[in-house]
């Protein structure tokens, strides 16, 4: 276990907070070698960390240990062991399981302050290992235990004292997957790291006393005082004649009752935020789509901005298809062109499984700006294109990972022309019908 610390002069309690997506193992020294009794210690605290892919999360820490609340002065303590259990919300789950994650491990450091009878002694850094821990599936709020131990230390100054955890931070963090292997959750790296906000009030985990450890001698008792002698009683005093009463006060006249004031009007309430916003993915594309009734192919590019909700697995997507050009065989030997555009009707919808299947529905109106055969146009206009918009559905081709991308696959119908022309429905004969083919890859960008 490394320990930084500002104060090096003396033996420093630590205490080191270890956390998987949140937990938190503590290790503090300050058990005495005599023979001090221990008494539970207890600290809730809440967090907010940002993960990758899921953002900002909360995670709630308990953090338990039996530590004496008398510490003899100038007597080196031993170490003893901490437990911490962090709950951990089914989102962080469901986020891990998207990219299939099965496990989680790494390591933590804690801020910490001792507050001693000499002084507090502050920014020490605390690290400890985290174990390896189990992602349940379905996703599920969940807890992970973890366990620390303290070196040795010294107070030199009797008087009050109390361990209070500032803050936490994660880092080395590793999501392994069902065969072991590292999930990437950052590009390029097996690692990640999880800056945490503590966002409740609470810091302090026990509070004890230093003592010193030679006794002081009970002081001598007083001999006892001879009793007095006691007085004579006094004469008693003769009785003082009474007073006579006093005439009664005329009663005041009642004070009008005060006007009742209106009732203020209620306040509109605050729409609440919104505990848990969406996702936001951002992807290039790129791929093909065949036509069956015109006998060829266009290339597809574009991207697709999708704001993914966590708790339903649903996503909601905007999806831009660049302008492309397809090329054609009609009735296998007439060499034709298209210039062809797209324009989203309503935003693309779909899902995503922690098994990492991803639905998609597009709805497009296809525009066909130019049709050429041999070079000549034969119809085109900035109206010519589908009399409806073409329905898209596509299914991922193997996992889908949110955090780098994908295939996706599908067959579609293309629907009738309208208004190309004079020869609007040849040219719709040789180009719309079913059994439409597309082909694209995704691919997370930044």
């Amino acid at each position: 276990m490394g320990i930084q610390r500002k104060r090096s002069r003396r033996a420093l309690p630590t205490l080191a907070v270890v956390t998987a997506t949140g937990v938190v193992a503590a290790v503090v020294s300050v058990t005495a070698t005599g023979t001090a009794t221990a008494v539970p210690a207890k600290l809730v605290q809440d967090y907010s960390c940002v993960f990758p892919l899921i953002n900002a999360d909360p995670i709630k820490i308990t953090i338990t240990a039996d530590i004496p609340a008398e510490i003899q002065k100038g007597q080196a303590t031993p170490a003893f062991e901490i437990t911490s259990d962090t709950l951990v919300s089914s989102r962080a789950a469901q986020g891990l399981g998207l990219v299939g994650a099965k496990t989680l491990e790494g390591k933590a450091t804690a801020d910490v302050t001792v507050n001693t009878p000499s002084g507090p002694l502050s920014g020490i850094k605390v690290e400890n290992d985290v174990a390896k821990g189990n992602i349940p599936s379905p996703p599920a709020d969940f807890t992970v235990v973890a366990t620390g131990h303290a070196p040795s230390l010294t107070f030199d100054q009797v008087g009050d004292g109390s361990i209070d955890v500032n803050n936490i931070s994660l880092h080395d963090m590793i999501a392994r997957d069902a065969n072991g292997k590292p999930v990437q959750l950052v590009t390029g790296k097996d690692t990640f790291d999880a800056a945490c906000t503590l966002t409740s009030t609470d810091k302090t985990l026990h509070r004890f006393k230093v003592v010193d450890n030679n006794p002081t001698n009970p002081t001598n008792p007083t001999s006892p005082t001879n009793p007095t002698n006691p007085t004579s009683p006094t004469n008693p005093t003769s009785p003082t004649n009474p007073t006579n009463p006093t005439n009664p006060t005329s009663p005041t006249n009642p004070t009008n009752p005060t006007n009742p004031t209106s009732p203020t009007n209620p306040t509109n309430p605050t729409n609440p935020t919104n505990p848990n916003p969406p996702i936001h993915l951002s992807y290039g594309l790129t791929g093909s789509s065949s036509i069956k009734a015109a006998n060829g192919t266009a290339a597809l590019g574009g991207g697709i901005e999708a704001d993914f909700d966590l708790a339903s697995g649903s996503y909601k997507a905007d999806l831009t298809l660049d302008p492309t050009t397809g090329k054609f065989s009609i009735l296998g030997f007439l060499p034709a062109t298209a210039k062809i555009e797209f324009q989203q009707v309503e935003r693309t919808t779909g899902t995503l499984s922690t098994a990492g299947d991803l639905t998609a529905k597009s709805r497009m109106n296809v525009k066909l700006p130019e049709i050429a055969i041999f070079g000549i146009p034969l119809g085109g206009g900035a109206n010519c294109g589908t009399g409806t918009p073409a329905n898209i559905n596509l299914t991922s081709d193997g996992r889908f990972d949110p955090l780098g991308g994908g295939k996706l696959k599908g067959v579609y119908t293309l629907p009738a022309l309208k208004n190309c022309g004079a020869f609007n429905d040849i040219l719709s004969a040789f180009t719309a019908g079913p059994g439409n083919a597309i082909d694209m890859t995704l691919a997370k960008k930044g």
